[in-house]
Protein backbone atom coordinates (compact mmCIF):
# COMPACT_ATOMS: atom_id res chain seq x y z
CA UNK A 1 0.00 0.00 0.00
CA UNK A 2 1.39 3.42 -0.97
CA UNK A 3 0.70 6.74 0.67
CA UNK A 4 0.47 10.17 -1.06
CA UNK A 5 1.96 13.15 0.71
CA UNK A 6 0.17 16.43 -0.03
CA UNK A 7 2.14 19.64 0.30
CA UNK A 8 0.74 23.13 0.91
CA UNK A 9 2.29 26.58 0.45
CA UNK A 10 4.13 27.67 3.57
CA UNK A 11 2.32 30.63 5.28
CA UNK A 12 4.02 33.99 5.75
CA UNK A 13 5.61 34.19 9.18
CA UNK A 14 5.56 37.30 11.30
CA UNK A 15 8.97 38.93 11.10
CA UNK A 16 9.19 39.05 14.88
CA UNK A 17 9.35 35.22 15.20
CA UNK A 18 12.92 34.02 15.62
CA UNK A 19 13.95 31.00 13.49
CA UNK A 20 14.36 28.73 16.52
CA UNK A 21 10.70 29.19 17.47
CA UNK A 22 9.48 27.55 14.27
CA UNK A 23 8.26 23.92 14.42
CA UNK A 24 10.28 21.62 12.16
CA UNK A 25 8.41 20.49 9.08
CA UNK A 26 10.10 17.04 9.10
CA UNK A 27 10.88 14.65 11.95
CA UNK A 28 14.46 14.69 13.18
CA UNK A 29 16.97 12.37 11.51
CA UNK A 30 17.54 10.42 14.74
CA UNK A 31 15.76 7.07 14.13
CA UNK A 32 15.44 6.47 17.88
CA UNK A 33 13.06 9.41 18.17
CA UNK A 34 10.69 8.08 15.51
CA UNK A 35 7.93 5.61 16.50
CA UNK A 36 8.59 2.02 15.33
CA UNK A 37 6.62 0.87 12.30
CA UNK A 38 3.56 -1.25 13.09
CA UNK A 39 4.12 -5.01 13.05
CA UNK A 40 1.78 -6.62 10.55
CA UNK A 41 1.23 -10.31 11.21
CA UNK A 42 0.48 -12.38 8.12
CA UNK A 43 -2.12 -15.13 8.13
CA UNK A 44 0.67 -17.70 7.73
CA UNK A 45 2.46 -16.31 10.80
CA UNK A 46 -0.74 -16.42 12.82
CA UNK A 47 -1.42 -20.01 11.77
CA UNK A 48 2.14 -21.02 12.59
CA UNK A 49 1.88 -19.54 16.08
CA UNK A 50 -1.49 -21.22 16.63
CA UNK A 51 -0.02 -24.58 15.59
CA UNK A 52 2.97 -24.11 17.90
CA UNK A 53 0.62 -23.51 20.83
CA UNK A 54 -1.56 -26.50 19.96
CA UNK A 55 1.40 -28.85 19.58
CA UNK A 56 2.75 -27.73 22.96
CA UNK A 57 -0.61 -28.65 24.51
CA UNK A 58 -0.82 -31.91 22.56
CA UNK A 59 2.56 -33.08 23.83
CA UNK A 60 1.55 -32.48 27.47
CA UNK A 61 -2.09 -33.57 27.38
CA UNK A 62 -2.88 -36.39 29.83
CA UNK A 63 -6.53 -36.92 28.95
CA UNK A 64 -7.07 -38.80 25.65
CA UNK A 65 -10.35 -37.01 24.88
CA UNK A 66 -8.81 -33.60 25.47
CA UNK A 67 -5.84 -34.61 23.30
CA UNK A 68 -8.22 -35.71 20.56
CA UNK A 69 -9.89 -32.28 20.58
CA UNK A 70 -6.49 -30.61 20.27
CA UNK A 71 -5.57 -32.93 17.40
CA UNK A 72 -8.84 -32.02 15.66
CA UNK A 73 -7.93 -28.33 15.96
CA UNK A 74 -4.50 -29.06 14.49
CA UNK A 75 -6.04 -30.90 11.56
CA UNK A 76 -8.47 -28.05 10.94
CA UNK A 77 -5.54 -25.64 10.64
CA UNK A 78 -3.64 -28.02 8.37
CA UNK A 79 -6.61 -28.17 6.02
CA UNK A 80 -6.68 -24.39 5.52
CA UNK A 81 -5.27 -23.85 2.05
CA UNK A 82 -6.09 -20.16 1.66
CA UNK A 83 -7.39 -20.88 -1.85
CA UNK A 84 -10.97 -21.49 -2.99
CA UNK A 85 -9.65 -23.46 -5.97
CA UNK A 86 -7.58 -25.77 -3.77
CA UNK A 87 -10.49 -26.23 -1.36
CA UNK A 88 -12.76 -27.22 -4.24
CA UNK A 89 -10.24 -29.71 -5.63
CA UNK A 90 -9.73 -31.20 -2.16
CA UNK A 91 -13.49 -31.57 -1.68
CA UNK A 92 -13.90 -33.25 -5.07
CA UNK A 93 -11.02 -35.60 -4.33
CA UNK A 94 -12.59 -36.54 -0.99
CA UNK A 95 -15.91 -37.21 -2.71
CA UNK A 96 -14.19 -39.39 -5.34
CA UNK A 97 -12.43 -41.29 -2.56
CA UNK A 98 -15.76 -41.81 -0.79
CA UNK A 99 -17.11 -43.35 -3.99
CA UNK A 100 -14.00 -45.59 -4.25
CA UNK A 101 -12.83 -43.75 -7.39
CA UNK A 102 -9.24 -43.66 -6.18
CA UNK A 103 -7.71 -42.93 -9.59
CA UNK A 104 -9.85 -39.82 -10.02
CA UNK A 105 -9.13 -38.76 -6.44
CA UNK A 106 -5.38 -39.04 -7.10
CA UNK A 107 -5.60 -37.02 -10.33
CA UNK A 108 -7.43 -34.25 -8.49
CA UNK A 109 -4.70 -34.24 -5.85
CA UNK A 110 -2.10 -34.06 -8.64
CA UNK A 111 -3.67 -30.71 -9.50
CA UNK A 112 -3.54 -29.60 -5.86
CA UNK A 113 0.17 -30.27 -5.38
CA UNK A 114 0.93 -28.74 -8.78
CA UNK A 115 -0.93 -25.51 -7.96
CA UNK A 116 0.18 -25.30 -4.31
CA UNK A 117 3.41 -27.26 -3.79
CA UNK A 118 3.91 -25.53 -0.43
CA UNK A 119 0.64 -26.95 0.94
CA UNK A 120 1.65 -29.87 3.16
CA UNK A 121 -1.84 -31.32 3.50
CA UNK A 122 -2.10 -31.72 -0.26
CA UNK A 123 0.92 -34.03 -0.26
CA UNK A 124 -0.38 -35.89 2.79
CA UNK A 125 -3.80 -36.46 1.24
CA UNK A 126 -2.24 -37.77 -1.97
CA UNK A 127 0.07 -40.05 0.07
CA UNK A 128 -3.00 -41.56 1.72
CA UNK A 129 -4.58 -42.19 -1.67
CA UNK A 130 -1.41 -43.81 -3.03
CA UNK A 131 -1.35 -46.02 0.06
CA UNK A 132 -4.97 -47.04 -0.56
CA UNK A 133 -4.00 -47.88 -4.15
CA UNK A 134 -1.10 -49.99 -2.78
CA UNK A 135 1.37 -47.70 -4.59
CA UNK A 136 3.80 -47.60 -1.68
CA UNK A 137 6.70 -45.98 -3.53
CA UNK A 138 4.63 -42.94 -4.48
CA UNK A 139 3.07 -42.88 -1.01
CA UNK A 140 6.55 -42.77 0.54
CA UNK A 141 7.59 -39.97 -1.81
CA UNK A 142 4.54 -37.90 -0.87
CA UNK A 143 5.09 -38.56 2.84
CA UNK A 144 8.63 -37.23 2.45
CA UNK A 145 7.26 -34.07 0.80
CA UNK A 146 4.71 -33.68 3.61
CA UNK A 147 7.33 -33.96 6.34
CA UNK A 148 9.66 -31.56 4.55
CA UNK A 149 6.92 -28.94 4.90
CA UNK A 150 5.50 -29.97 8.30
CA UNK A 151 7.87 -32.19 10.34
CA UNK A 152 5.25 -32.47 13.08
CA UNK A 153 2.67 -34.11 10.83
CA UNK A 154 1.93 -37.11 13.01
CA UNK A 155 -0.45 -38.52 10.39
CA UNK A 156 2.38 -38.66 7.87
CA UNK A 157 4.70 -40.29 10.42
CA UNK A 158 1.98 -42.82 11.22
CA UNK A 159 1.50 -43.63 7.53
CA UNK A 160 5.24 -44.02 7.12
CA UNK A 161 5.32 -46.45 10.04
CA UNK A 162 2.48 -48.50 8.54
CA UNK A 163 4.25 -48.81 5.19
CA UNK A 164 7.55 -49.78 6.83
CA UNK A 165 5.84 -52.33 9.05
CA UNK A 166 4.04 -53.86 6.06
CA UNK A 167 7.45 -54.17 4.40
CA UNK A 168 8.81 -56.00 7.50
CA UNK A 169 11.14 -53.11 8.24
CA UNK A 170 10.22 -53.28 11.91
CA UNK A 171 13.09 -51.23 13.35
CA UNK A 172 12.39 -48.34 10.99
CA UNK A 173 8.65 -48.65 11.60
CA UNK A 174 9.29 -48.48 15.34
CA UNK A 175 11.30 -45.28 14.91
CA UNK A 176 8.49 -43.72 12.86
CA UNK A 177 5.86 -44.70 15.43
CA UNK A 178 7.99 -43.22 18.21
CA UNK A 179 8.03 -39.94 16.27
CA UNK A 180 4.22 -40.04 16.37
CA UNK A 181 4.17 -40.60 20.14
CA UNK A 182 6.65 -37.78 20.73
CA UNK A 183 4.25 -35.41 18.98
CA UNK A 184 0.92 -36.93 20.05
CA UNK A 185 1.46 -39.20 23.09
CA UNK A 186 -2.25 -39.92 23.59
CA UNK A 187 -2.98 -41.08 20.04
CA UNK A 188 -5.40 -43.96 20.25
CA UNK A 189 -3.98 -47.49 20.29
CA UNK A 190 -0.44 -46.72 19.20
CA UNK A 191 1.31 -47.06 22.56
CA UNK A 192 0.44 -50.75 22.83
CA UNK A 193 1.53 -51.38 19.24
CA UNK A 194 4.84 -49.63 19.91
CA UNK A 195 5.43 -51.70 23.04
CA UNK A 196 4.79 -54.92 21.14
CA UNK A 197 6.99 -53.88 18.24
CA UNK A 198 9.76 -52.75 20.61
CA UNK A 199 9.69 -56.18 22.24
CA UNK A 200 10.06 -57.78 18.82
CA UNK A 201 12.86 -55.46 17.67
CA UNK A 202 14.76 -54.81 20.87
CA UNK A 203 13.88 -57.84 22.98
CA UNK A 204 12.92 -58.03 26.62
CA UNK A 205 14.50 -55.21 28.66
CA UNK A 206 16.89 -56.39 31.36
Amino acid sequence: MSATVASAAEPDLPPSDPPEALEPLLPPDDPDSAPPPPIVQSEDDAQSKALDALFAQLAKADDPQFAKRIASAVQALWQRSGSDTIDLLMARSTEAQRKSKIGIAIRLMDEVVSLRPDYAEGWNRRATLHYMAKDYDDAMADIRETLNREPRHYGAWLGLGRILKDADLDAKALAAFRHVLAIYPQIEGLKREVDELALKVEGQPI
